[in-house]
């Protein structure tokens, strides 16, 4: 069994999330619709401070759309994903921000971006444990609470928690 370690941010603007529809290429998820993100780097892994999640989920967002810290407010985790899928343990980190204006969708290798309304988002095809986080907070905006969404690997069913 290995684990899969992930992190990444949905970036917010208005009624706006800014939202990749990965490329058909992608190992994970091809053609459908995420956040910005990747993989947890072996230093991030190995890096005992607390915050390496956040760490990179930073150094994504710069590597997928030249935002910096600067350009981002009130960076937050609010889920972490899990799930069985083959032989591998998935764990994603959500964190959510904003920034102050929405900027020209970046061109990047693993995808697409697109500004996508809050109201459409709910149409687009996307990995389980996304469309719930998604999902859950649309139906429940603000708050600090972080929350588990555990995907049963039979069905493609979710359940979001309170941790």
């Amino acid at each position: 069994m290995v684990t899969r370690i992930t992190a990444g941010a949905f970036l917010t603007c208005g009624g706006k999330i800014l939202l990749m529809k990965r490329g058909p290429h992608k190992q994970l998820s091809p053609g459908l619709w995420a956040g910005v993100g990747g993989h947890l780097d072996m230093e991030d892994i190995q890096n005992p401070r607390a915050l390496a999640f956040i760490e990179t989920c930073y150094r994504e967002i710069r590597e997928e759309t030249g935002l910096t810290r600067a350009d981002i407010h009130g960076l937050k985790l609010k889920y972490i994903a899990m799930r069985k899928y083959g032989d591998e343990i998935r764990l994603h980190y959500h964190f959510f921000g904003q920034l102050a204006e929405e900027i020209p969708p970046p061109a990047c290798d693993e995808g697409e971006f697109f500004w996508v309304a809050k109201d459409d988002i709910s149409a687009l095809p996307m990995a389980t444990s996304v469309k719930e986080a998604l999902k859950h907070w649309l139906a429940n905006p603000g708050g600090d609470a972080v929350y588990l969404v555990a995907v049963s690997p039979v069905g493609d069913s979710a359940t979001v928690l309170e941790v």
